[in-house]
């Protein structure tokens, strides 16, 4: 049984032109779907933490700090997992030895101050709230 089709089932001329030039491989429409996920995922989670920064100055309480720690860390886990930028930066002392400094690094320095600041008898809003952006803004140089 042969069949033939008459011409007005054709496929028109600028979908089939649109077709012929789409030389992007399925690799390239993966790899912009994933990059652009990530992207959103991340800025997600960065919004989190601001808010949950926020929290942690108005309440000042201990299990606010354990849940951003929670959340800076699974930031943090999720940008080395898929390679992002860790800038080194390179530091020269008073005697000449260069001291090599991650982000990493500083961002759980911050932690660890922020922490004394809340467990401490004086507990100054402005110093964690200042903390908190500090760590922010790390985090932004490392997605950035």
């Amino acid at each position: 049984m042969k069949v033939s089709l008459s011409p007005e089932f054709a496929l028109p001329r600028d979908v089939l032109s649109a077709t012929k030039g789409a030389s992007r491989s399925f690799e390239e429409h993966l790899l912009q779907f994933s990059e652009s996920y990530l992207k959103e995922k991340l800025d997600g989670q960065l919004a989190a933490i601001l808010e949950q920064g926020r929290r942690i100055t108005k309440s000042m309480s201990l299990s606010d700090l354990k849940k951003y720690r929670n959340m800076v860390a699974d930031f943090l886990k999720l940008c080395i997992s898929q390679g992002l930028n860790c800038r080194q930066e390179r530091l020269s002392t008073r005697l000449g030895r260069s001291k090599v400094l991650t982000i990493i690094k500083t961002v759980d320095q911050k932690l660890i101050e922020l922490a004394e600041a809340l467990l401490s008898e004086n507990k100054d809003p402005i110093k964690i709230l200042a903390l908190t952006d500090e760590i922010r803004g790390l985090l932004l140089d490392l997605y950035a």
